[in-house]
């Protein structure tokens, strides 16, 4: 699979998680956008659990890839900065640490979108950026 369609894929899901919970958590706390301790939790959408295994088929270099992608939409760096940042997550993470660090996004998908867009401003085509390969971590 082409890294701009598990990006897409990804971006649909991740709207999908978000519109439920923009909707569900205001029906079960009285005070949102204020949580209580103490409040009744909202149960995840399938949606969410489709994203995580979603996650989990695509290759390390794919899940850094997302990664650097979502941390490029949020403005952390900028494009010169793409292989840099890529390596600096392959030196930090394992997989599992660099899918929480987008499934607890709740913007996940905007991020994803304005790093595709950052991307094609830039002439970057995502399917070919300039990055090394990942060596498969040992857990």
């Amino acid at each position: 699979m082409k890294l701009s369609e598990a990006a897409n894929r990804v971006i649909d899901l991740a709207r999908e998680v978000r519109a439920y919970y923009t909707i569900e958590l205001p029906k079960r706390h009285p005070n949102y956008p204020l949580v209580g301790l103490d409040d009744e939790s909202v149960p995840p959408p399938p949606e969410e659990k489709e994203l995580r295994r979603f996650l989990a088929t695509l290759s390390d270099e794919q899940i850094y890839q997302l990664l650097v992608i979502m941390y490029l939409g949020r403005s952390d760096f900028g494009t010169d900065d793409l292989a840099e940042n890529y390596e600096a997550w392959d030196a930090f993470a394992d997989r599992e640490q660099a899918t929480s660090q987008m499934m607890d996004k709740a913007p996940l998908a905007d991020h994803l979108s304005d790093g595709l867009e950052e991307l094609r401003k830039h002439k970057i085509d995502v399917d070919k950026m300039p990055l090394k390969k990942v060596k498969a971590r040992k857990k």
